[in-house]
């Protein structure tokens, strides 16, 4: 059975991987976005993908 920790590591990389692909494909629409809306979006798409490399960096493997 996965401990606590574990488990919430797992629910919040499969919701960055989520939001991750949400904004992609908002940009990909960029024709329903002002200038200022788009640049939102890419500082968080940013954001977000830098979080989810610190986690899979700290992540220590399977039984740590």
């Amino acid at each position: 059975m996965m401990n606590f920790m574990t488990m919430m590591m797992v629910m919040q990389t499969s919701r960055a991987k989520r939001i991750i692909k949400i904004l992609e494909r908002l940009l990909k629409q960029d024709y329903l976005y002002n200038d200022d809306e788009i640049r939102t979006i890419k500082s968080q798409l940013r954001v977000v993908k830098e979080e989810l490399a610190e986690a899979n960096k700290s992540s220590k493997g399977f039984g740590s």
